[in-house]
């Protein structure tokens, strides 16, 4: 496996697989570019950055053919060659997010020579430059088998950073990856046996020990062996107990349906309406349910339909008219 750095883009590593993996008679769901993402280039990415990157690869000229076209997933119409050759901007996922400094700069002049970047002005300002540094001395630690130490920073009311203490914390890391927006990296400490991840922009002044890495079979969660996925949906994403929901859609959101659900959503239509039944955790058919409110209505179970409901009503005695 090909790991992948901190300074490389997911929307670039979505082109790639999409160029190694996937052709009008194989296209691909958005679940299986997370797994060539994961095997050919360590990045462990949540469905809705992919289906981000995918529009915005889109958006800037790269021929996709997409699941709204074809039914069946994602494809470039055109070869690697001629699509390198005929379409220019290619956004760098992780730079998109960092303040422009003179590093971003020189990554960004090191990769126009292969592929021409795109930097959008809007999208700027959320990952520190500084986060690409601390990535590099997490990774060295993990292929290195060693423990590092850091100091954690909390943010407080006016945004501003402070010391979660003023001793620095000392850890075995594992592994890095990428959601909703920030690199985490998962660890364990000394005396504790689960698995922990801390934000990698928040900690500071990382430095490697030269102590031995504590070994992941030791440790509860990974008896066998670590399931980075697993982990992520589980504390990211709260995601790891699947339910059966029925849904009722506006026909626009076929597409939204398959880039949220993939394989896990059975969609028949009702007229201009499409009725889905959708095999997945609660809080991600919840997130998609409050993201389309206008256009979705959730038929069962039950008491889930009960729980929209009541939190409907909250949202309206806190928000009342006038």
């Amino acid at each position: 496996m090909s790991e992948t750095k901190g300074k490389k883009a997911l929307s670039l590593c979505i082109l790639r697989v999409l160029e190694q993996h996937a052709g009008k008679a194989n296209p691909l769901s958005t679940r299986h570019i997370i797994e060539y993402l994961e095997a050919d280039h360590g990045m462990i990415a949540e469905r809705k950055a992919v289906g981000r990157n995918l529009l915005l690869l889109s958006e800037m000229g790269f021929p996709l053919s997409t699941y709204q076209e074809n039914g069946k997933g994602y494809y470039l119409k055109a070869d690697a060659e001629n699509v390198q050759h005929e379409h220019n901007p290619v956004a760098l996922d992780a730079y998109l997010r960092a303040p422009r400094s003179e590093r971003s700069e020189q990554e960004i002049r090191k990769l126009q020579d292969p592929v021409p970047v795109y930097v959008s002005e809007a999208a700027a300002g959320r990952q520190p430059e500084q986060v690409f540094e601390t990535l590099d001395r997490i990774k060295e630690a993990i292929e290195r088998k060693v423990q590092i130490s850091f100091l954690y920073a909390v943010v407080q009311t006016d945004g501003r950073k402070a010391p979660q203490r003023e001793t620095p914390f000392t850890v075995s890391p594992y592994a890095l990856f990428l959601a909703e927006g920030y690199y985490y990296v998962i660890v364990s400490m000394s005396g504790y046996g689960r698995l922990l991840h801390y934000r990698c922009d928040l900690m500071e002044d990382v430095q490697l020990t030269g102590l031995a890495a504590r070994g992941t079979e030791t440790l509860i969660e990974c008896r066998d062996g670590l399931d980075v996925a697993a982990y992520v949906n589980r504390t990211i994403y709260h995601t790891d107990v699947k339910e059966t929901h029925t849904v009722l859609c506006a026909g626009h959101l076929t597409g939204d349906l398959l880039d949220s659900f993939g394989d896990a959503v059975r969609m028949r239509p009702e007229g201009e309406t499409i009725r889905a039944e959708i095999d997945a955790p609660w809080e991600m058919v919840h997130r998609f349910l409050v993201e389309n409110l206008k256009h979705t209505t959730l038929l069962a179970p039950a008491w889930r339909r009960a729980q929209i409901r009541e939190e409907l009503l909250s949202a309206l005695s806190t928000y009342p008219q006038g």
